[in-house]
């Protein structure tokens, strides 16, 4: 039972990650081929430009949708179609011409709010015990496909043309949705979402065990505790603001280096690619720290926090020394999604409490998120500089941090 208790367990881990590694990357690929997009399409730059936006908007808009909707048909069946969304997405983006790629984005941006609802989700239904280490593998994942989508899509569009290059990444979405049937086959549509709706190995195991248990008190379906639902407030302040954070710094990052460091825009582009690459780190170094140590979220928390106002701090006091702070900064963005959602997975007293926690946090997050950017760079075009950017994102990563600490610490 051990043995094959370990191989359900290998491969429900290598499904998760292949889901991870598709959940960012189609999106990050459009960023080295934009040009290459508004040639090949006709459309604007401002049109192209929104082309990045797209995604971000429906994370804050269709996250209730989402949720909803995995609530009724369960996480497993609801994952088939982020897989047949981001597919279809894919190749209208690639090959539908103009139209094609504004639709094709708006469904790559649908099927990736499903994911992003369903994973936390899943790693509470299946990996409850191991909160920590799989929010920071699956974040880890979506970091690693990020990452090779930005340091293959040029290349690879040099060679085969930018169409291909973007349709190209079909071939791993194809990958994930194979290992995903079967680990996870389909099963029998239920009213309402729970372990029963296409239960996975780990789920039928935990299933059993639940069975043999002795009964315990249910938790009403429809209510958030008064302590989870203050909690789930204040890490929505949180994620909004780190969100925030990270898109702004995404984007204007490289501008930053040509400017103040004198750097090509390709030599700045590689540069900034630091910034994700190092968020590989982050998700991992968090659950070592926690098995390690024994630290608690609390410590976690302060490590991730100091971290990300060592980024606009750093930028601000000492720019030269910005691979540092990059490096930093790295390891704070991808480290504080692993404790928001490690902690709320281990507090939420049902699957359902959970998804109605993590829809609110990532609705709130998200929206604010898709804001950064544009504020951002209002800030620089008005001030001329990027001392006062840099001051709105210090200022975010504070309030942060403060909301953060508050957020874990209610009980």
């Amino acid at each position: 039972m051990t043995s094959r208790m370990s191989r359900a367990a290998a491969l429900a881990l290598l499904a998760v990650g292949l889901v991870s590694l598709n959940a960012r990357a189609p999106l990050v690929a459009l960023g080295p081929v934009l040009p290459d997009i508004q040639s090949g399409t006709g459309l604007g730059a401002a049109v192209v430009g929104l082309l990045t936006a797209i995604p971000v908007l429906c994370f804050g808009l269709i996250t209730p949708a989402a949720a909803w909707f995995i609530g009724r048909i369960g996480i497993n069946h609801a994952l088939l179609y982020f897989f047949g969304g981001l597919a279809a997405g894919i190749l209208l983006r690639s090959y539908g011409g103009a139209e094609g790629a504004l639709a094709g984005t708006v469904a790559i941006g649908a099927a990736m709010t499903i994911v992003n609802v369903a994973t936390p989700l899943l790693v509470g239904r299946d990996f409850p015990h191991r909160a920590a280490l799989m929010t920071g593998l699956t974040t880890a994942a979506v970091n690693v496909g990020t990452t090779l989508a930005s340091a293959l899509t040029a290349p690879l569009a040099a060679a085969v043309g930018w169409q291909a290059s973007l349709a190209s990444w079909l071939a791993v979405t194809a990958v994930a949705a194979g290992a995903w049937l079967f680990v996870f086959p389909p099963g029998k549509d239920g009213p309402r979402w729970s372990d029963a709706d296409f239960p996975g190995p780990l789920a039928r195991a935990a299933a059993r065990r639940r069975a043999q248990a002795a009964p315990t008190a249910t938790v009403p379906r429809a209510k958030v505790s008064p302590a989870n639902r203050r909690m789930m407030w204040l890490f929505t302040v949180t994620f909004g603001l780190h969100n925030l954070g990270y898109y702004a710094v995404t984007l204007w990052f490289p501008t930053f280096l040509v400017e103040t460091r004198g750097m090509t825009p390709s030599e700045a582009g590689l540069a900034a690619s630091l910034f994700q690459v190092l968020a590989i780190g982050g998700p991992l170094l968090v659950p070592a720290l926690a098995h390690a140590f024994s630290w608690g979220p609390t410590r976690l928390f302060a490590l991730v926090a100091a971290c990300w106002v060592a980024l606009p701090a750093g930028l601000l006091a000492a720019p030269g020394a910005w691979l540092a702070w990059a490096v930093l900064g790295g390891i704070a963005q991808g480290g504080t999604f692993t404790v928001v959602f490690t902690v709320v997975i281990q507090r939420a007293r049902t699957l359902d409490e959970n998804r109605r926690m993590t829809a609110l946090i990532q609705t709130v997050g998200y929206a604010v998120a898709s804001s950064g950017p544009i504020v951002m760079g209002g800030l620089r075009a008005w001030a001329g500089g990027w001392t006062a950017p840099l001051t709105l994102i210090l200022g975010a990563v504070l309030v942060m941090a403060a909301s953060g600490f508050a957020a874990i610490r209610t009980r």
